[in-house]
């Protein structure tokens, strides 16, 4: 005899039912969870049907609370933002996690000696060219290539006759790292960066950002 799929449907749903019933008189089931216990010696999950939510039946749940991701992205478990690792930064494959100063602080804040002594010329140069140029142009006066195509905020600084020239050497180091004097201002009272500096803190190494300071204020002459 031919057993339609609507037959077949109906007889997995009333088995379901059955079971359902079975366990809530013998056992103990959460609907919101779908969590079942059978006379203390079984614990297993049945299809819940939680009191809230946008789903009336859960089936999996499992799966239904499951971290989501997106297309193309693989499936990872972050951890919370400025986390450390239990027992500390492992300074054995990366530096130590950079402090966060005070706008007064950064005003006194002066280049690690590490950092100084680390310093290469010619690296530096490299690291404006790869990151500054385009904005600030070759010779630091703010008139790089994309300075033309800036249609609103703030124009590129100049670094040579600007605020830069005296602002101490933290203050430059803040002002690379947050994105502007505008940019680290805002940061200060946790405002976000309207401007269209990057914020470097997020991109480039802290001895990397200490030597653009260095070589940014050397090529005032400082």
């Amino acid at each position: 005899m031919l057993v339609s799929t609507a037959q077949v449907r109906r007889r997995a749903l009333a088995a379901l039912g059955l079971a359902l019933v079975l366990v809530v008189a013998v056992g103990c089931y959460n609907n919101n969870t779908g969590e079942t216990g059978v006379l203390g010696v079984a614990n297993f999950k049945l299809p819940a049907f939680p009191e809230t939510g946008s789903h009336a039946v859960i089936v999996f749940s499992e799966m239904h609370y499951a971290p989501s991701y997106k297309v193309q992205e693989g499936p990872r478990l972050l951890p919370p933002e400025g986390s450390i690792a239990i027992g500390g930064p492992d300074t054995s494959v990366r530096a130590p996690v950079e402090l966060t100063y005070t706008g007064e602080e950064y005003v006194s804040l002066t280049e690690p000696a590490a950092f100084a002594a680390s310093y290469d010329a010619a690296e530096g140069a490299e690291l404006f060219r790869v990151n500054c140029v385009v904005c600030h142009g070759t010779g630091m006066r703010g008139d790089g290539p994309l300075k033309e195509k800036l249609v609103s905020g703030a124009a590129p600084a100049d670094l040579i006759a600007g605020a830069v020239a005296s602002g101490t050497e933290g203050e430059v180091f803040a002002w690379i790292s947050y994105g502007s004097r505008t940019g680290f201002t805002l940061a200060m009272i946790d405002q976000p960066n309207p401007t269209v500096m990057p914020v470097f803190r997020s991109l480039l190494t802290e001895e990397d950002r200490w030597h653009l300071v260095q070589y940014i204020l050397g090529q005032q002459g400082r």
